[in-house]
């Protein structure tokens, strides 16, 4: 296997990798925005249970975020791939 080909398969390990997360994330933050609107902020809780909301509301920036990049790094490594 030539130097081009080996390194070309491992740019196509990376891309499916970052695709897959991409997919993940997307689907995982799908579920997450169907979640955050039904749960009651309004009535007094347990402290834990406002902080576990106030972490799913955070946890919606990082995968906005991560899809973003994931999303960043598929067009990179497509590029690389189509420049060997």
């Amino acid at each position: 296997m030539g130097k081009d080909t080996k390194l070309k398969n491992s740019y196509k390990k990376m891309l499916e990798w970052y695709e897959y997360r991409a997919v993940e994330n997307s689907r995982s933050l799908e579920k997450l925005l169907k979640l955050l609107p039904e749960l009651d902020i309004e009535s007094p809780a347990d402290p834990s249970y406002d902080k576990d909301v106030d972490d799913l509301e955070s946890l919606k920036l990082i995968y906005e975020t991560s899809i973003r990049n994931f999303e960043s790094q598929v067009d990179k490594y497509r590029k690389l791939i189509d420049e060997i």
